[in-house]
């Protein structure tokens, strides 16, 4: 336990240090190397000063229908961001899993904002997802066997400051995700069935796609909401990729409805950097996902 805490506490150190870098580097000579003015202002001041209706869009939580541990808002007892709730995942596949894949959905959008050229952005996103989820997440990785991977995000965080070019910053991410994928295979073990887990997965990072495009395209300055959801809508798809056959041979035509979900969402998010108009219908996305999961909770 002792080394669980010293590592956490060298975690935070660590990604609290990248930030004060960024947050200076916006100030005097950005890691992004593009001029001052055209830094995008930092996810860190958009929490403290505008962006309550950005964290209204992580939903509060489409993962608290899945599970009777797991309370709404914050998460339940447990705490948690991202209505995530620690307790729960350490023993309900689907909440474990959602974890992973959210901060999954973090280091995609970052690093494909970071090669479109908002390399501020690109660097927040990869320190988001270690304060807000991981630091509460390690003890059930701990508990479950799994392999830690706090040093690998934080490397990865800690790239965009330190000098790091676009080959080893992309590498250091790709480490991020395969150590996402290990973590993955150590689910706990449930009663649901493995289609309905990944059906219920899915439907979560839809559903939080769906949510932060509302947002977006009710505020033209709520660029946190728009990356967030940009994550999201890859997360899924990837998601989607890998597990979308389970799902099918437990009902096909859920299957169909998911697919054409994904495709809808990655149309509403065609690129990293926001367009300068979101033209989607925001309501009839977030319908659409509100549908599929109805469906989901008839899967046997």
């Amino acid at each position: 336990m002792l080394m669980g805490i010293k590592r956490r506490t060298r975690i935070w150190t660590t990604v609290g240090t990248a930030a004060l870098l960024g947050g200076l580097a916006g100030c005097s000579e950005p890691a992004s190397d593009t001029p001052a003015d055209e830094v995008p202002q930092s996810q860190a001041e958009q929490h403290d000063t505008g962006a309550a209706a950005d964290h209204a869009a992580e939903p509060a939580a489409p993962a608290g229908g899945w599970s009777e541990g797991e309370g709404e808002g914050e998460g339940g007892s447990g705490g948690g961001e991202f209505g995530i709730d620690p307790v729960a995942a350490e023993s309900d596949p689907v909440v474990y899993m959602i974890a992973l894949e959210v901060m999954r959905a973090h280091y995609l959008a970052g690093i494909d904002a970071y090669r479109a050229g908002d390399r501020t952005a690109g660097a927040e996103m990869f320190a988001h997802p270690i304060n807000e989820i991981y630091i509460d997440f390690e003890p059930v990785l701990e508990n479950l066997g799994a392999p830690l991977f706090g040093d690998t995000m934080t490397d990865a965080s800690v790239a965009p400051y330190s000098g790091a070019g676009e080959d080893e910053i992309v590498a250091r991410v790709d480490d991020v995700l395969v150590a996402i994928d290990d973590a993955a295979g150590f689910a706990p073990e449930s009663d649901a069935s493995e289609a309905e887990v990944h059906a219920r997965v899915l439907t979560d990072l839809l559903e939080r796609g769906a949510l932060q495009y509302r947002v977006a395209a009710s505020d033209a300055e709520a660029g946190e909401a728009y990356l967030d959801g940009y994550g999201f809508a890859r997360a899924a798809e990837r998601y989607a990729a890998g597990h979308i056959d389970v799902i099918a041979a437990a009902n096909p035509a859920l299957a169909g409805v998911f697919a054409g979900l994904v495709d809808q969402l990655n149309a509403a998010f065609p690129t990293a950097l926001r367009p300068d108009t979101l033209e989607d219908d925001a309501g009839a996305l977030v319908s659409a996902v509100a549908a599929a999961k109805e469906t989901v909770n008839t899967l046997p």
